[in-house]
């Protein structure tokens, strides 16, 4: 496959940030023939650098740019690719072949020549990018193998069905709505303002609740399918569940999703851009600021579309693209709309009641299933309607088109009581629940905290599914598999009456109460619960919100079942490296314990150091110092000195007091938790082995490794044997003996327990969470220690990357990867290198422990060493 008349046929053109990339690229086309030159392997000691780098730009049939932000600052890159460039101005010899590999810009001269991309997609799709474009360039042109399908198909990648409307790959949309009538209109003006173009598409729908938004969306989902690849809904009212959709999406686009939002946003919108097209819709969006960080933003090929569709019933959206204005129907196509499902309607009366409701789409739905279930003639209902209105002006009010609409949603209640009480009772539940996916098994799990007839019902799989029939053929729900999908404007219709017709008096504590049951208590370190709290974290947080409102009449049960939801979505969130999301809802949750309890309740304690241990997790020790404090106080005084909670007090105050550097403080408290907790447990209970692992940290602080290793030994036996080799728990006992031995100069044996701990916690949270870079940076240091300062870099700079995308530029964690990262520049040689990450690990625990704390001292004086060194060099 040489090409005569050079020496090679690409030298590859890269700069050392990006190495690792270009030795991939040479490798692959060296397997299929090419002469590849490659400073890397090429420029071997001895030889002249500057000379085989010109040598290599002059005597290459081609230059292979490989682009990237450190490669369009660097001089050399610059002047290799111009060398190129200026061989082959107007491209009629293909010189200059440019290959990004991060989503760069690409400036001057090479923003005309035609080039690729390999980032944002999986190896094999690169690879064959790579090889097509190389192939392209020596012959000049590029003729697929097989035949092109037929333009009439869909345009999904690798699709071969002839039917026009097939799904694509990826498919999370609501079903269908087949009695949906008009929005013609809005449907072609839809489908013309996302024609595909190079660049993202954001289009609004806006208009009232119950208009149809939903329902025109779906619709053009459903109609448009064939030119997607994938098409992804996503519940956008509560932002705090957006994260969660993602990673579903990023799953099943292959990927292992990130723990940290941001880099599951750059993740998933890096993968949109390796389809062949895409329809992202974000259902009943709130608010322009929360919704914009989620939209795609980037450059897209031409003939590959990418549209986002928002429905909200909020203005300002008009930052973001189109908005269409939606409105009712119009009174043909709301006639039509009755007609289709009520036999032998009179035309007439379809229009009056058409009129009546207000033509809106929700109220003639509703209208058309009352019709269709309860066989009552339409003038008969008509009437209903029109008593209704007249008696709202009776009273001298002036009714609106609300009144009606929940005229409507009344009469199906009032049937509904009388047809079958347990289903009404249901209604009255998911009234405070989230409207989307509420799962059936947590009623049919927990029927004995369900009133009667509602219990027996969802006791019985028939007479449940009576219930959920008769809710579906009143169109009050829509059944999704194992799930329910309620509209918003009948859960506000239910929770607007001011006492329940379903026979029972707090329908929103009965919804707490099932959420509390169902809900796994134990979050942190048991990653089996967290499918389950992802499912209900929606439907928890809109039962929550009505706390405020609710908790009064509802009773103290009912409080602290909502305080503590709130308390373990928060912990949920944390655990998900989502600290700033976690911290108000842990605040509500105290709010309420001590307006219920009073300031000195247990439960307050246990409130006070969840809060602390996340104002922990976002750098503020010193606020979470007297919580802690507080709620060691309110424990001894409660339960006296030797108790599993004092104890648990005490671990986490002595951690704090660590964070602090003030570990010989903290080694008496962890001391006593550590008895306490042998006590009251005995000595081979896993908590014990939490304390031993926690007073081990105490003595690696205080320089005092050889009393720590049998405290860590002792620990790692407790998990493995209560936890089993691959449990989280089991991979920080690893981790803590691994940096204990290290401590101790014994680093080959700390390496292979490290590298287990690593893939233990890769296997557990995924690639890129807070506890991944923990390993990660653990694992530099040991290869650290064993002089591989080489393979060291790699990892330290990954557990940068992850704490810096997971926290912010100035929390402690970040300051640590940035010194421990320049330490092991140092070892490599390159003092210029880690002069700035020192500086900058400097002001960050400057300003979170003061200039006079011992490691902010260390770190100044070895700072002054490497810039004195560096200037005596000069």
């Amino acid at each position: 496959m040489a090409v005569d008349g050079a020496e090679w046929d690409f030298f590859v053109s890269y700069t050392q940030a990006d190495r690792r990339w270009a030795e991939w690229i040479a490798w692959i086309l060296e397997e299929k023939g090419f002469r590849v030159l490659i400073q890397a392997w090429d420029f071997v000691p001895g030889s002249n650098w500057l000379d085989d780098m010109q040598a290599g730009a002059a005597r290459s049939e081609r230059t292979l740019a490989v682009l990237s932000e450190a490669y369009l600052g660097s001089k050399f890159g610059q002047a290799e690719w111009l060398a190129a460039w200026g061989q082959d101005e107007d491209g009629t010899d293909r010189k200059l072949l440019p290959v990004r590999v991060t989503d760069c810009d690409r400036p001057g001269f090479l923003s005309g020549v035609v080039g690729i991309d390999l980032f944002g997609v999986d190896e094999a799709k690169a690879k064959a990018r790579l090889l097509a474009a190389v192939d392209g360039a020596v012959s000049g042109r590029v003729k697929p193998v097989a035949q092109p399908g037929f333009p009439g198909q869909s345009r999904v990648r690798g699709r071969r069905t002839p039917f026009p409307n097939a799904l694509p790959t990826v498919w999370k949309v609501p079903s269908r709505n087949f009695n949906f009538v008009g929005r013609t209109e809005d449907l072609e003006w839809l489908r013309r303002e996302v024609a595909a173009e190079s660049r993202v598409v954001v289009q609004s729908i806006r208009g009232m609740g119950g208009v149809g938004k939903t329902q025109l969306a779906t619709e053009f989902a459903h109609r448009n399918a064939g030119q997607y690849e994938l098409v992804w809904w996503i519940e956008a009212e509560k932002v705090a569940t957006i994260p969660d959709q993602f990673a579903r999406m990023a799953d099943e686009l292959g990927m292992e999703p990130n723990a940290d939002p941001e880099k599951l946003r750059a993740q998933v919108h890096r993968a949109l851009q390796g389809l062949t097209g895409w329809l992202l819709i974000f259902d009943n969006a709130d608010s322009v600021e929360a919704l914009q960080p989620w939209l795609p933003t980037m450059p897209l090929a031409p003939g590959m579309p990418g549209h986002v569709i928002v429905t909200t019933r909020r203005s300002g959206f008009g930052a973001l693209g189109e908005v269409l204005q939606v409105d009712v129907l119009h009174k043909d196509a709301a006639v039509a709309l009755l007609s289709a499902r009520v036999s032998g309607l009179d035309r007439g009366v379809a229009e009056e009641i058409a009129e009546a409701v207000g033509c809106l789409p929700l109220a003639l739905e509703k209208t058309a299933a009352f019709l269709d279930r309860s066989q009552m003639p339409a003038a008969e209902y008509l009437e209903i309607l029109t008593s209704r209105t007249e008696a709202t002006l009776d009273k001298g009010q002036r009714p609106t088109r609300g009144d009606t609409v929940a005229t409507v949603w009344t009469l199906s209640f009032e049937r509904l009581l009388n047809e079958n009480p347990a289903a009404m009772q249901l209604m009255d539940i998911c009234a405070y629940l989230a409207p989307e996916a509420i799962p059936l098994n947590l009623f049919t799990e927990h029927a004995d905290l369900l009133p009667v007839p509602l219990s027996d019902a969802a006791s019985d799989p028939l007479a449940f599914g009576e219930a959920i029939a008769a809710l579906a053929d009143y169109s009050l729900v829509e059944r999704t598999g194992t799930n329910l999908q309620i509209h918003r404007l009948v859960q506000a219709a239910l929770r607007s009456r001011h006492q329940s017709p379903s026979a029972f008096a707090n329908p929103w504590a009965a919804a707490v109460r099932l959420l509390w049951a169902d809900t796994p208590g134990t979050i942190i370190g048991e990653p089996q619960n967290w499918p389950r709290w992802r499912q209900l974290l929606p439907h928890v947080l809109a039962a929550t919100g009505f706390v405020d409102s609710m908790a009064g009449p509802s009773g103290e049960q009912a409080t602290m079942d909502a305080a503590w939801l709130l308390a373990r979505a928060a912990t949920y969130l944390q655990v998900h490296a989502r600290p700033s999301e976690a911290s108000p809802l842990m605040e509500h949750a105290l709010h309420l314990a001590e307006a219920t309890h009073g300031p000195k309740h247990p439960d307050v304690a246990t409130i006070l150091s969840l809060l602390a241990n996340i104002l922990r997790d976002l750098a503020d020790f010193r606020g979470a110092e007297p919580l802690l404090r507080r709620a060691l106080s309110i424990d001894e005084a409660n339960y006296g000195p030797v108790h599993t909670d004092v104890a648990t007090r005490l671990g986490l105050l002595a951690r704090i007091l660590r964070d602090r550097g003030n570990a010989v403080e903290a080694k008496p408290l962890m001391e006593r938790a550590l008895r306490i907790t042998e006590t009251v447990c005995g000595p081979d209970d896993s908590s014990v082995a939490v304390r031993l692992s926690g007073l081990a940290g105490v003595l690696r602080d205080l320089k005092e490794a050889d009393a720590a290793r049998p405290l860590m030994e002792r620990a790692l036996v407790i998990d493995e044997k209560e936890f089993g080799p691959n449990h989280p728990s089991t991979a920080n006992a690893l981790n803590n003996l691994a940096l204990v031995l290290r401590d101790l100069g014994k680093v080959e044996d700390a390496k292979p327990l490290m590298e287990r701990a690593l893939r233990i916690k890769e296997s557990t949270y995924g690639s890129d969470h807070p506890e991944v870079a923990s390993g990660l940076s653990s694992l530099g240091l040991i290869l650290q220690g064993l002089d591989d300062a080489a393979s060291a870099k790699p990892l330290m700079e990954r557990a940068l990357e992850i704490r810096e995308n997971t926290y912010w530029p100035g929390h402690p964690e970040v300051a640590s990867s940035l010194s421990k990262l320049a330490s092991i520049l140092l070892d490599l040689g390159d003092p210029a290198g880690a002069r700035p990450l020192m500086q900058r690990a400097l002001q960050i625990l400057e300003k979170i422990h003061g200039p006079d704390d011992d490691r902010v001292t260390r770190l100044r004086d070895e700072l002054a060493r490497i810039t004195a060194e560096g200037i005596a060099d000069e």
